[in-house]
């Protein structure tokens, strides 16, 4: 019985032994230093106290370089379901309930439009090699360090990051600033059913000389289109699990920095 009880033990024990060495492997570097390849000179990294890295370099490829690196070691899994998000490729990762989204964001196209921008860019400017120096960044850390843990529990392949990739994450952005999708139907049903006069309540800068549909142009089949347009688009950010690009362009200054004093 004794026998039995301490290899139970210690079965227990490598088992938590190796659970704390996988989770610790996996874990960002914070201190120390390490070597990434193609740097023309030293770069520092220093993280404040809410986690926030602060790079420091001579040139800035070498910067970009070192913000793939580090921006990965923080943020691949983010990246990644970003990049599924607006490739159309969730639902092989997270199940079939992510099909609906991944038909919308193909029939958007982004990942094509972002080929075709691409294939149009001068390969010698130098935005082009910061974004190369980055994409070497990022691609430096996957392929000399562990996945993260959803790697491996969702079974995520590496994939080297591309130019398409970070233009199709920029495309997602661009949509998912645009609520038109889902609020230009409901106003416009509430200026053809209700009036005009409805749409101060919710204080737009309405114009009507701007509207390109007249009241009444619409009928019950647009409607019908236009109201799954609304829900599909609606849906498809609640599903994906990634909120919306929403609370830019703000900033906050000190009563003792205005005139005012407010």
């Amino acid at each position: 019985m004794k026998r039995t009880l301490t290899v139970i033990a210690v079965a227990v024990a490598a088992a938590a032994a190796g659970g704390a060495w996988y989770l610790h492997a996996k874990q960002p570097l914070r201190n120390g230093s390490l070597a990434v390849a193609h740097l023309q000179a030293p770069v520092d990294v220093r993280y404040d106290e809410r986690g926030v890295p602060h790079l420091y370099a001579q040139n800035q490829t070498d910067l970009y370089r070192a913000l793939g690196y580090v921006h990965a070691q923080d943020r691949l899994f983010q990246m990644e379901m970003l990049r599924r998000l607006a490739r159309g490729e969730l639902a092989e990762v997270l199940g079939p309930k992510l099909v609906d989204t991944d038909r919308l964001f193909r029939t958007l196209r982004i990942r094509d439009h972002a080929a075709e921008y691409s294939a149009r860019q001068d390969k010698q400017s130098q935005p082009w090699k910061v974004l190369e120096a980055y994409l070497d960044g990022v691609n430096q850390f996957q392929e000399n360090n562990p996945t993260p843990l959803e790697f491996d529990l969702l079974g995520i392949p590496r994939r080297p990051f591309t130019p398409e990739d970070t233009l199709s994450i920029a495309g997602y952005m661009a949509y998912s600033f645009a609520a038109a999708f889902r609020t230009e139907p409901v106003l416009t049903y509430i200026r053809d059913e209700l009036g005009s006069d409805y749409l101060r309540i919710f204080d737009l800068d309405w114009h009507p000389q701007g509207v390109l549909t007249p009241s009444g142009a619409l009928g019950a089949g647009d409607w019908k289109d236009l109201g799954a347009l609304a829900r599909i688009s609606q849906q498809a950010l609640e599903d994906a699990g990634l909120p919306q690009f929403e609370g830019s362009n703000a900033w906050v200054v000190a009563g003792s920095r205005t005139a005012s004093g407010k």
